[in-house]
């Protein structure tokens, strides 16, 4: 009962005080808020649990000792035989299950997108603990290799897409040229064994080799071919099983499969691991990169809030100075110092409670932009549920509830201890006691730290607003203007190598003859994609792997077409190209990969081995030659060793189509251009993009994570440094109100303009000194802790932190302008009347 008369003693205080609630609401929505928004970012990631049994499940990984491909204690996928051995032959499992990831062309009539598949067993569903949203799952007929049979189950978002249609359980789905019959609808929020990556199609094994084949290295073998490496496994253990001895029990099965096939499991040994839940590997992954950027994340908003409470700290130790009297009056009256704590106490709860409301918000908004930016900027699905749920709730409370004992508990304490009965009868302070309350209230103490915390927030944001600002400088070793890419992959719509090969050849012949274009080829990967393939080389006579290059198919009029001129040698002709004669037998490395291979020597004429695919005999190339090192991806620090084999020799179906258009050509108008000859073409060929290649790079996956990065840590500083100012703003204010009368009596006695801004702004300035000194060393402790996170920016950078300090010094400086012209202004008889 005493507590409900507390509340609403608090709730109509606080409204006869808009002003200060407002404030204080504010400071605590954002510190609240940042914290809310952060931890349901680590809710999605790492708390909640994923649709089935993903937390039980162990992946197993295929290690051989003596290596694979010429590298020693490397990984590789399973073939199918060697799944359905270990499944059938080892006990360890309650249910032991394999897929395989890939890309697939999916959609309606002449439109086709490209999606992300996986091909599964029978009893992917069940090992995984989840039943179908509609429909039924996979029969175990419809694993087999030799089934060929073409059904599917959708996602849910994909039954969203179609409203929900009950005929959409039946219907047909084109995928890949083929026609699917769609048997089943997977549960809501289930993306399967990839964690956050969401599949948009389930297809059996039955329908691989029809299907898939050709988008694994090893495409000319089938499914059921043991030396055909191409799923990844995952599984649950049976109760009392645990990960050690189920690890012993696979390696007595490992060494029994060498001696039954000597040819393809020969001196191999299983490994168990946890699952990877940001997508797929065939070797072990860690999920503790996803543990230390939420611990980082929470580490930066947790600072945020500490700065708000230092911030309300201040705020109500002012505040309290000048309720002295009521709070004595209250004392007179038969109130107990504890019951005046529990009053003040009350009184910060209701602010608390009001700022974790908006902070709610705050971490839906953010979660729903999350959610919208993932779907745009990342080519595959990345599932992360926004929606709010009871532990971020209990979250904001538990943010409201500590925030109220941080920011309140002191100064509650601190007031009724130094309030006595003699001050009931006191209407008004004198000059002395004003000074003595003035250095009470100001907090310099809690300034310090406040603006200490603040800095370093704000320099740990500018790291990486300052990393995020260098993409636009970035190349990949050559100009990106006037230079257009078009993405392309006849495998989706249903053609053949054949098919795919005259469409490529067609193409190239009417962009190379296009008005207003000065070279095109063709390359199976872009600088600054989303993927990269490499080869083991080999020196003839060696038996160990020389380099471990970037591989790459390219046409003819490749490196022209980006500007660059060969090193030595020359480059694959419109022959070699189309496949004619030396098509498979002619390579070109860049000069990285050439130092490495043979140092200062001329490699023009040189032989290197390659096996271009597991478990293939290795093949024998000559150097015809040397091209320009290359950076390929946006996180790489320079150019990378690379090797370039011919297009004509090397067939594969989603290729790069690279043009270089003349210096008075708009790139609107021949994207436009480039968009109409691909129609001509075939207008079945599907377009997976058609940009600029500067657009290319800004799209880039790692760049949206630069950017995004920028923008969450940019926004604790953003603010820190707001909630610095505010707080620096209300004490100042508040200093003056309080001090009028002195102001008035100093300048009645002749005080000039800058003895009154020295009187307001001494205390303050030199905390202000004191906070930025201190905070110099927290930023360079914050930028040792994120260092491992920053891009192409030292975590001691003097840019950054010499901008942040003199950023932080404005806001202060700017939050103390309006209260100094509201001291200087005084006139000294209105503020003696009013006394």
């Amino acid at each position: 009962m005493s507590f409900l008369q507390d509340l609403r003693y608090a709730v109509r205080l606080l409204r006869r005080t808009p002003g200060f609630a407002v404030v204080a609401v504010l400071v605590l929505a954002l510190g609240i808020g940042a914290n809310a928004a952060v931890f349901s970012i680590v809710n999605a990631l790492v708390l909640r649990p994923q649709a089935g049994r993903l937390g039980d499940v162990v992946g197993v990984f295929n290690r051989a000792r003596g290596g694979f491909d010429g590298r020693r204690d490397s990984y590789r996928a399973f073939s199918y035989p060697a799944y359905v051995d270990i499944r059938v032959a080892n006990d360890a499992f309650q249910s032991l299950t394999a897929y395989a990831v890939t890309l697939v062309g999916a959609g309606e009539g002449t439109a086709t997108r490209r999606m992300l598949a996986m091909v599964v067993a029978s009893n992917y569903f069940s090992t995984l603990g989840v039943s179908p949203a509609a429909g039924r799952l996979f029969l175990p007929e419809e694993e087999r290799p030799t089934a060929g049979t073409l059904v599917a189950i959708a996602s849910y978002e994909q039954w969203r897409l179609h409203a929900f249609a009950r005929e959409f359980v039946g219907s047909v789905a084109r995928i890949n040229g083929l026609d699917f019959t769609v048997i089943g609808v997977a549960p809501k929020g289930f993306n399967g064994a990839m964690g956050f990556v969401g599949p948009s199609w389930w297809l059996p094994l039955g329908a691989y080799d029809e299907l898939l084949s050709a988008f694994f290295p090893e495409g000319e073998r089938n499914l059921s071919d043991r030396a055909h490496a191409a799923l990844s496994l995952v599984g649950t253990l049976r109760a009392g099983v645990t990960a050690q001895s189920a690890q012993l029990r696979l390696d007595v099965l490992a060494r029994r499969l060498a001696l039954a096939h000597p040819g393809t499991d020969r001196d191999r040994a299983f490994e168990i691991a946890p699952q990877f839940l940001l997508g797929s590997s065939i070797r072990p992954q860690s999920n503790e990169p996803i543990v230390a950027i939420s611990a980082i994340l929470m580490l930066m908003a947790t600072l945020v809030l500490v700065v708000a409470c230092l911030n309300l700290a201040n705020l109500m130790l002012a505040r309290g100075s000048a309720r002295r009297r009521e709070i004595a009056v209250r004392m007179a009256l038969g109130g107990g110092r504890l019951r005046i704590v529990r009053q003040l106490l009350t009184e910060a709860l209701v602010l608390s409670a009001a700022g974790a409301a908006v902070g709610v918000l705050v971490a839906d908004w953010t979660m729903k932009m999350l959610a919208t930016s993932l779907a745009e900027n990342f080519p595959i699905s990345i599932s992360i549920d926004a929606a709010l749920d009871a532990r971020v709730m209990a979250a904001a409370v538990g943010f409201a509830v500590l925030s109220t004992l941080a920011f309140a508990l002191g100064p509650a304490f601190s007031l009724a201890r130094g309030v006595g009965l003699a001050d009931a009868g006191a209407e008004s302070r004198t000059t002395a006691d004003n000074r003595r309350g003035s250095r009470l209230v100001s907090g310099p103490r809690l300034i310090v730290a406040q603006l200490a915390l603040s800095l370093a927030l704000v320099a740990t944001g500018g790291l990486f607003v300052r990393g995020a600002m260098s993409i636009p400088g970035l190349d990949a070793g050559y100009r990106l203007d006037h230079q257009l890419i078009a993405g392309l992959d006849p495998g989706l719509a249903g053609f053949g190598e054949t098919r795919g090969r005259e469409l490529y050849r067609a193409l190239l012949e009417r962009l190379r003859a296009l008005p207003g274009v000065e070279s095109a080829g063709i390359a199976s990967m872009v600088a600054f994609g989303d993927e990269r393939e490499s080869r083991q080389i080999f020196l003839p006579g060696s038996e160990e792997a020389a380099a471990d290059p970037t591989f790459e198919i390219v046409g003819a009029k490749y490196f022209d077409t980006l500007g660059l001129r060969m090193r030595a040698g020359r480059e694959f002709t419109e022959t070699e190209e189309a496949g004619g004669s030396g098509a498979t037998a002619k390579v070109i490395v860049n000069e990285p990969l050439a130092r490495r291979l043979f140092g200062d020597t001329d490699p023009i004429g040189r032989q290197i081995q390659i096996r271009l695919n597991t478990n293939d005999p290795l093949s024998t190339f000559e150097i015809i030659g040397v091209a320009p090192g290359l950076r390929q991806a946006i996180l790489d620090p320079g150019p990378v060793p690379q090797v370039y084999v011919a297009f004509g020799g090397h067939y594969r179906s989603n290729m790069n189509i690279h043009v270089r258009s003349g210096a008075g050509v708009r790139d609107e108008e021949m994207l436009a251009a480039l968009a109409r000859e691909l129609r001509l073409i075939d207008n079945r060929l599907p377009i997976l993009r058609l940009r600029t290649m500067t657009a290319h790079r800004d799209a880039s996956v790692f760049a949206w994570m630069l950017r995004a990065a920028a923008a969450l840590f940019g926004g604790f500083g953003g603010l820190a440094l707001l909630l610095a100012a505010i707080g620096v703003y209300g004490l100042e204010a508040y200093t003056v109100s309080r001090r009028t009368r002195e102001i008035g009596i100093r300048m009645a006695l002749g005080a000039r303009t800058a003895d009154v801004a020295q009187l307001i702004l001494g205390d303050g300035m030199r905390a202000t000194l004191w906070g930025l000194t201190i905070g110099l060393v927290f930023a360079l402790v914050s930028g040792r802790i994120v260092s491992g996170f920053l891009f192409r920016v030292s975590p001691f950078d003097p840019v950054v932190l010499a901008g942040s300090a003199l950023v932080l010094a404005a806001a202060v400086a700017a939050a103390c302008l309006v209260p100094l012209r509201r001291a200087v202004r005084v006139e000294p008889l209105d503020a003696l009347r009013a006394d």
